[in-house]
């Protein structure tokens, strides 16, 4: 059974591939601000700088905006905020999963979960992958998920099944990643809990920013 599913996942993605390539003209949609511009307060949180990011990683990324922002919270704590944006993701540019990106220099992956956020009205709740890591005594905790037309996918398939939607219905392949990470303050749980307390407060921020 596992390797059936392997091998329809395979040819998806093999598909998905072709699909894009054929319908390869007048599919860009563009941001409807510039990432840039993101507000530098969010939820009681205030950036403190902006880390752009080295020509190969940008050359890798194929990114066409981005920002990467170092908030900190009430209390000095500490938070990266990325968000990752793709027009069209054809002829080679892709999303990249942050578990292709986070494990590396010591960092180990501990645990991979998928938790639900409850957004105020008007939005409903959202699901999204909850990612911890460890580097000897240290951890951190990442939140992230896609999100396409104003649709949050937590799995990477699920994600690429949107685009191929979208590509159908609507001749579009954009997309985005949005990821929060931090150390973790006092406990794993007081961790999450702190950045999902972010995450609700940036939700309906990225709505002005990412396309519809």
């Amino acid at each position: 059974m596992q390797k059936y599913r392997l091998m329809v996942s395979c040819g998806l993605l093999l598909a998905t591939f072709l699909f894009l390539q054929a319908r390869s003209h007048g599919d860009l949609a563009p941001a409807n601000k510039p990432l840039r511009d993101f507000p530098s307060t969010i939820a009681g949180w205030q950036a403190r700088e902006f880390s752009p990011f080295d020509y190969k990683s940008l050359d890798i990324l194929k990114l066409n905006d981005y920002t990467n922002l170092h908030f900190v919270g009430p209390q000095g704590q500490s938070l990266w905020l990325y968000i990752g944006y793709w027009n069209s993701q054809r002829k080679g540019a892709q999303i990249h999963s942050p578990k292709n990106c986070l494990p590396g220099s010591g960092w180990e992956p501990v645990e991979d979960s998928k938790i639900t956020v409850p957004l105020a009205p008007p939005y409903s709740p959202i699901t999204i992958n909850s990612y911890l890591l460890q580097k000897d005594r240290e951890q951190q905790l990442a939140l992230y998920w896609y999100q396409s037309r104003g649709i949050v996918n937590a799995a990477e398939l699920s994600a690429k099944i949107q685009m191929v939607k979208n590509s159908l219905l609507y001749n579009r392949s954009d997309g985005a990643i949005v990821r929060v990470i931090s150390p973790v303050h006092g406990s794993v749980a007081e961790t999450k809990e702190m950045l999902v307390r972010y995450v609700q407060g940036l939700y309906p921020v990225l709505l002005e920013f990412l396309p519809q």
